[in-house]
C-alpha cells in the first residue's frame, strides 16, 4: 500500500528525536509533526501555542501538545535540506517552552540567530526575514550524513501546486474619446455620444 504522508512523517519523528537527543537534552515533548499545504515560500512552520489538544475536555493540559509543520510543495528538496528545515522549527520550539521570544511576526531575531548557529545552522539576514533564512553549516551536514543516515526514498514525492486557472483577459469599460477639433480626452463608456462645447464637433471613441 502507497504510504507517501506516513512514511515521511515516520522518518520525521526519527530524525526529531535523534536531534532532540542530541541537540536538545531530550527536553522538548514530541510535537505533532504534519505535512500540510502553506504559502509557496514558507517551508515550514512552529505553532507558538499547543493547537493539538484530547477530546476528553478533563484531559490534562499537559497533555496537548505543539505543531511543527513541513510544507509539502517543497518536500522536492534533498533530505538534508528538510532535516535542515526541520532543526529550523526545533529551535523555535526551545525557545518558546525557554519564554525567549525569537521572532516578531515573522522577523527572526538575534535570539534565534543565537541558538540557530549553536545547532549547526548558518543564518542569514534578510529585510523580509530577518535572521530566518537558514541552511546547514558543513558540520551539520557531515552530522545528517554520519549519525542521522536519513532515508532519501521516503521524500521521493512532493505535492504539486492547484492547476492554475486560465486567466480570462479583462473586459475592457472604459474607452478614450477625442474631439477631432480641439484634441480635448474624456474617459467613458462604449458607444456613448459626447460633444465638445467648445467645438461642437462629436468626441470619436478609440479603440
Amino acid at each position: 500500500m502507497l504510504n507517501i504522508i506516513g512514511e515521511a512523517l515516520d522518518e520525521l519523528y526519527r530524525v526529531f528525536n535523534i536531534l532532540n537527543h542530541d541537540y536538545y537534552e531530550n527536553k522538548l515533548p514530541e510535537p505533532v509533526i504534519t505535512i500540510q499545504k502553506a504559502r509557496p515560500n514558507n517551508l515550514g512552520h512552529f505553532t507558538l501555542g499547543k493547537v493539538w489538544k484530547k477530546k476528553d475536555e478533563e484531559a490534562d493540559d499537559t497533555l496537548a501538545r505543539y505543531e511543527i509543520n513541513l510544507n509539502p510543495l517543497n518536500l522536492n528538496r534533498s533530505a538534508k535540506q528538510i532535516i535542515c528545515t526541520l532543526q529550523h522549527e526545533m529551535v523555535h520550539y526551545v525557545n518558546t517552552i525557554s519564554e525567549i521570544k525569537d521572532c516578531n511576526g515573522q522577523i527572526h531575531n538575534k535570539k534565534f540567530k543565537e541558538l540557530a548557529e549553536k545547532v549547526g545552522l548558518i543564518c542569514e539576514k534578510s529585510k523580509r526575514y530577518g535572521w530566518g533564512t537558514t541552511e546547514c553549516s558543513d558540520i551539520f551536514k557531515k552530522y545528517i550524513t554520519d549519525k542521522i543516515k536519513p532515508d532519501e526514498s521516503v521524500f521521493e514525492y512532493f505535492r504539486i501546486g492547484g492547476v492554475e486557472k486560465e486567466k480570462k483577459p479583462r473586459e475592457k469599460k472604459t474607452f478614450k474619446y477625442m474631439c477631432p477639433g480641439c484634441g480635448l480626452v474624456v474617459k467613458a463608456e462604449r458607444d456613448k455620444n459626447i460633444m465638445c462645447q467648445d467645438c461642437n464637433m462629436t468626441l470619436e471613441m478609440e479603440e
